[in-house]
């Protein structure tokens, strides 16, 4: 027990360290970057420019100091949360990622969720009831979600699901002529329950409904593909194979001892996909005209706002990482032995 305990500290120590790596070589990465952009920031974000004023500005930010202490005051301004202020909107870039971000969460979350569902419920029945249709059901899961480009996806859904059928709006998070629910959590299902109101909870599920099934996909396929995998191996055929002969009931077997065994390597492969999930929502963001993160780093990135592009980026980045690590945490927590043997052995 204490081997497994040192070697799982050994392990949090190893992941901080790789933390730390990753974010001295993004940030760098980043800074040098931004400053090899053509064109002067300053003058960009002024409004009437003039060679005092840009001097005044450069000299405020330590521009004109040189490149490492440039770095280092990134670095400090970054972690302070002092990020300047954004060239489309005038707003402090913090107040901004504050009001997107909420909304990118809540669209992940729900596409993370409805997909786990899916893919768990698809694979498990194909191996519970051995029917064809539902064998063949999973595999074209996993081949449609990780084939298929996700804007072709969300294209195809808002064409038949807004303007063929019309049950579905075509963009946007919330109906403009509804006053939205008081600010709690920022995600607005949530915030509809809290208020009360089922008619708010409505229409904001209703909007959501069609971006979060876009981004379902690539998770199903990926949990599906995973669970079909681990199923099929015989070492676990053989352990329901016996439960069965002691008489435990098949619920009994697939949700407590089954279902078990498989979710962790489910959920590291959830959390080293997370980057490709966040990658998902921002252009799900871009084809539905969702007001999150994604689309406002697309925004930045195409109208040149470099202080937005630098920490939004640079925080999409940390936040990768640490879903990544914490499912890795997760994994070892829920199967700590075969966990920390496959860590140790890989080392």
């Amino acid at each position: 027990m204490k081997d497994h305990a040192l070697r799982f500290l050994t392990l949090v120590g190893r992941k901080l360290g790789l933390f730390l790596v990753i974010y001295l070589m993004a940030s760098m990465a980043l800074f040098l970057a931004i400053r090899a952009i053509p064109g002067d920031p300053i003058a960009l974000r002024l409004k009437n420019p003039d060679p005092v004023r840009v001097a005044q500005e450069r000299e405020r930010l330590g521009l004109e100091k040189p490149v490492m202490t440039q770095y280092v005051i990134y670095c400090k301004r970054f972690w302070t949360g002092d990020w300047g202020r954004s060239l489309l909107s005038g707003r402090p870039v913090r107040e901004d990622v504050a009001r997107y971000f909420p909304a990118t969460l809540e669209l992940s979350f729900c596409g993370l969720l409805l997909g786990i569902l899916v893919g768990v419920i698809t694979a498990v029945f194909a191996e519970v009831f051995s029917l064809g249709i539902l064998r063949k059901m999973s595999f074209l899961l996993g081949t449609v979600g990780l084939t298929l480009p996700i804007f072709w996806i969300g294209l195809l859904s808002l064409i038949v699901g807004s303007l063929w059928l019309g049950w579905f709006p075509g963009g946007g998070r919330f109906d403009l002529s509804l006053i939205k629910p008081f600010n709690v959590t920022g995600f607005l299902t949530i915030d509809s329950l809290l208020e009360g109101d089922l008619v708010k909870f409505g229409v904001a599920l209703n909007f959501l409904a069609l971006p979060a099934f876009c981004l379902s996909f690539y998770p199903a396929a990926q949990v599906c593909s995973v669970l079909r995998a681990r199923l099929q191996d015989p070492r676990l055929i053989t352990l329901v194979a016996a439960l069965k002969a002691r008489g435990i009931g098949p619920v009994r077997i697939w949700v407590r001892h089954v279902l078990k065994v498989v979710s962790a390597p489910v959920i590291t492969v959830i959390g080293t996909n997370f980057g490709a999930l966040l990658g998902g929502a921002v252009l799900t963001e871009t084809v539905f005209s969702w007001p999150g993160l994604g689309r406002y780093l697309v925004s930045a990135v195409l109208n040149r706002d470099l202080y937005v592009v630098q920490n939004v980026l640079l925080l999409v980045i940390l936040l990768v990482v640490s879903v990544v690590f914490l499912a890795d945490f997760l994994a070892i927590l829920i199967n700590p032995v075969a966990t920390c043997d496959a860590e140790g052995e890989d080392s």
